[in-house]
């Protein structure tokens, strides 16, 4: 039998105070304060708040005599970021304070890895004193300058436009490229940052001239290989010192000054909104979700309008979002492509083309979501809503309550650290409380760190009403996440918890657990429900980027209770909900059954979403909506991390519907895939016989697309296509 001793995060933290406590020289001089900290947090007795564990944790690694960590970390900052975290450690400012200073104290990041920009451009490094306009003003000359420097080697490429009288594109040579989760890496011959439409025709003229391949980028958040390809030419919608840099400040206050206009992330109305007709927002592809979420809630009354779904994440660009079909939450909404009505492109002839909704939604159902095939997306003109109202009630709730174990789980087979006595009432309350979130909410999601006994329920609805409305999170808040991220950056790299792993290897996943499950709002009266303008709840985490993470996610389709599905039966159908528990409680015993080398270290969290009409989209014919599944872990595990998913995936892909069919399980295009296996089969493989019909209606609708717009198919493919992507569309 399990040892709940050894289950609990609880009762490891216990293990772990004892030991910190019964060694002198870890608890006051290599850790100093941790176990006080850990105790108070474990103690039912002491109330410790959010931004008091937070500093207190921080204090630690201060003031350690023999881990440097603390320091080595903030010197990843800009001083006046560093400036602000020391206040917050080392002054006790309280974070109301700090916050404050955003607006006045922040400048761009420090890069973390080697330097990507060209040497004849000058960085914000080598200028860290002067105010944003000096600063882009001598960028934009120095870029120019660089761009002249490299007409040479483009052979004729219009770089400068008379018409606009500004530089259109700066240019790299040889820079490597890495994405995000450093799973994908090449170099690419050229690295183009376009400011207009103007300079991304350009690059596609060059590239058609030289026969080269190029692809575009925005942050690099996808984990599988949809990028460009070695010693060709890859497009930036965003300066390199915005994508590459970590830690990255676009989450927080204040960032908005650094944001430097270009043609490609403007966001404006199609025309005026009126009542009953669908609000358009034409935005360019380098837009960020943090831009629009602040162009929404800045909007007057009349116009304020609100996508009704997103991603989480406010440091995505649109394009970035949009190309790979991804979600958001809640069984009414479906992808985001599914929104988009009308998109330009830049196609292999290097001229700009529309495709509207209107006019041809076969051919938007796949230009939506196309994967950069169609060519270079400049523009995506988005269907919104009229601004309406999140009344979040977030909840921690027990495991057992908060998603019921399926029928047939017996109580063994529960982790016994996870085990409460429910009366058949309770149980039946739980399920119902469940069922009716995962199928009736506006938003629906649940979180749990791994080894914590609870899960973050957060579960909500809109009103129109916009009354005693609050920013959300405050500028104070977003402080205190900002400060949490450093927190998880230097428990990845302390040689301290390093030492503390050696002894118990589950320290840094519980610390992580601990911490992450402690830093999530809990609402006990619908009283005090918070309610925020709707981009505010979608996006109600910010600086996530700067903790790098491995991400797996499958979208498994809502099955009826008993029989094949029909369209007709759609709003009747009895949903079998014990396949969703099954799935989630698959994750939790997987986690348990790797316990002792805890390869998952970040949380397993679930959404329900609608579906898709987008071709490609994995949720497309999940007809009752969609269980968006995923687990995450930090970067540095990726040794264990491989098999670990694997099984954990094994464990999804073999769930069936009531006439033992295989589900229709598909992978998240964006996250990883392409490395796994499915029953045995390479996941490529399994996606060409997933996908068998919509790929050949993705390629019947592309061809009828090049054919009314007047370019090739195959030049098209040799332009803008992808090793991966290749392998799917035309093995």
């Amino acid at each position: 039998m399990n040892n709940p001793v050894l289950e609990h995060s609880s009762k490891r933290l216990e293990i772990l105070i004892a030991r910190l406590k019964e060694d002198e020289h870890r608890n006051f001089k290599e850790l100093p304060g941790l176990a006080d900290l850990l105790a108070d947090i474990v103690s039912t007795d002491t109330d410790v708040n959010r931004e008091d564990s937070v500093r207190r944790f921080l204090e630690v690694f201060w003031k350690s005599e023999t881990d440097a960590t603390y320091s080595a970390t903030l010197r990843r900052y800009k001083p006046e970021e560093e400036s602000l975290i020391r206040a917050f450690v080392e002054e006790g400012k309280p974070a109301s304070d700090v916050g404050k200073q955003f607006h006045m104290g922040l400048s761009l990041g420090a890069r973390e890895e080697l330097p990507l920009v060209d040497s004849e451009v000058e960085t914000a490094e080598s200028l860290p004193d002067k105010p944003l306009r000096a600063l882009g003003e001598r960028m934009h000359v120095k870029a120019h300058r660089a761009v002249e420097a490299m007409e040479r080697r483009l052979e004729g490429v219009t770089i400068y436009d008379d018409q606009h009288k500004k530089n259109q594109v700066v240019i790299y040579s040889d820079e490597k490229f890495q994405n995000w989760g450093r799973t994908v890496a090449h170099t690419p011959h050229l690295t183009c940052i376009p400011r207009t439409s103007y300079g991304i025709q350009e690059i596609v003229k060059y590239a058609k001239r030289k026969n080269m391949n190029v692809r575009a980028a925005g942050y690099r958040h996808s984990w599988s290989s949809i990028f460009g390809k070695n010693g060709q030419i890859t497009i930036s919608t965003l300066g390199l010192h915005q994508a590459t840099m970590l830690p990255n400040i676009e989450s927080l206050p204040g960032s908005q000054f650094f944001d430097s206009r270009t043609e490609l992330n403007t966001i404006e109305f199609v025309k005026p909104p009126r009542p009953g007709e669908k609000r358009l927002v034409r935005v360019g592809t380098a837009v960020t979700n943090q831009m629009f979420r602040r162009w929404c809630n800045d909007q007057k009354l009349d116009n304020a309008s609100s996508l009704p779904l997103n991603v989480i994440m406010v440091e995505i660009t649109m394009g970035g979002s949009n190309g790979p079909i991804c979600h958001g939450a809640g069984r009414r909404h479906p992808s985001l492509s599914d929104l988009v009505h009308e998109i330009e492109y830049v196609d292999e002839n290097g001229e700009i083309q529309t495709i509207n909704k209107d006019n041809n939604p076969d051919f938007m159902a796949v230009a939506a979501g196309c994967f950069g095939l169609l060519g270079i997306v400049t523009h995506i003109t988005l269907e919104l809503d009229p601004m309406s109202y999140a009344v979040m009630i977030p909840q921690k709730l027990t495991i057992m309550q908060a998603i019921p174990p399926p029928p047939g789980m017996s109580n063994d087979q529960i982790p016994e650290a996870l085990r409460i006595n429910m009366t058949p009432e309770m149980r039946k309350k739980a399920q119902a409380d469940f069922e009716n979130h995962a199928k009736n909410d506006f938003y629906s999601e649940w979180f749990w760190f791994p080894y914590t006994s609870k899960v973050w329920v957060n579960c909500w609805n809109t009103v129109d009403d916009g009354k005693d409305a609050v920013e959300y999170p405050s500028n104070i808040s977003v402080f205190i996440q900002w400060a949490e991220t450093v927190a998880i950056q230097i428990i990845q790299a302390s040689e301290a918890v390093l030492h503390l792993q050696q002894v118990f290897p589950w320290t840094q996943a519980t610390l992580l657990s601990k911490m992450g499950l402690y830093a999530m709002p809990d609402v006990r009266n619908p009283k005090d429900a918070m309610k925020t303008k709707l981009p505010n709840a979608l996006h109600f985490r910010r600086a996530i980027q700067n903790v790098r993470v491995r991400d797996i996610e499958v979208e498994i389709p809502l099955q009826p209770k008993t029989g094949a599905l029909k369209d007709a039966d759609v709003d009747k159908a009895d949903i079998d909900w014990s396949l969703v528990q099954k799935a989630w409680w698959d994750a939790i015993l997987a986690a348990y059954k790797y316990k002792d080398t805890c390869p998952q270290r970040m949380p397993l969290e679930m959404r329900i979403t609608g579906p898709s009409k987008v071709t490609m989209a994995p949720f497309r014919g999940h007809l009752l909506g969609t269980c968006s599944i995923e687990i995450l872990t930090l970067e540095n595990m990726k040794e264990s991390w491989l098999p670990y998913a694997q099984y954990v995936l094994d464990k999804w892909m073999d769930l069936k519907d009531s006439q033992g069919n295989y589900l229709a399980t598909r992978p998240h295009w964006a996250k990883e895939w392409e490395n796994f296996t499915v029953r045995g089969k390479p996941m490529v493989e399994y996606m060409r016989t997933t996908y068998h019909d919509a790929i050949l209606e993705f390629r019947d609708t592309f061809a009828r697309i090049a054919k009314d717009q007047r370019w090739k198919v195959e030049d098209a493919r040799q332009r803008f296509g992808n090793v991966l992507l290749d392998q799917f569309f035309h093995h």
